[in-house]
């Protein structure tokens, strides 16, 4: 490997390493509480509709990142800028958990 391929991977692991010290990396619940629960209170219905049918209308995860990413109508979309990977990730479990809670 060239050095200057070197320099070049150092110069990228080390951009990635300061983008992550950067992140927040909320839990889900909290990305909840600070993006969601204004429009779609406790899951339940408001501005927004209920998640109780999240599972029906989103039946992957895949699914559910893809719209929760573009957002439609009068709901944002949360780029990776305004929710990173890992906190959309943590966010999908959580609304995943919501719908295994007993009622």
């Amino acid at each position: 490997m060239s050095e200057e391929v070197k320099r070049i991977n150092q110069v990228q692991a080390e951009k990635k390493r300061r983008a992550e010290e950067r992140t927040t990396n909320l839990s889900g619940e909290q990305i909840f509480k600070r993006s969601c629960n204004t429009c779609h209170p406790g899951a339940q219905a408001g501005m927004g509709p209920a998640l109780d049918k999240l599972k029906e209308h989103f039946p992957t995860d895949k699914v559910l990142k893809a719209f929760l990413r573009q957002g439609a109508g009068v709901m944002p979309a949360n780029p990776v800028e305004v929710i990173n990977e890992k906190e959309m990730d943590n966010l999908i479990d959580y609304l995943r958990e919501l719908q295994e809670a007993p009622e």
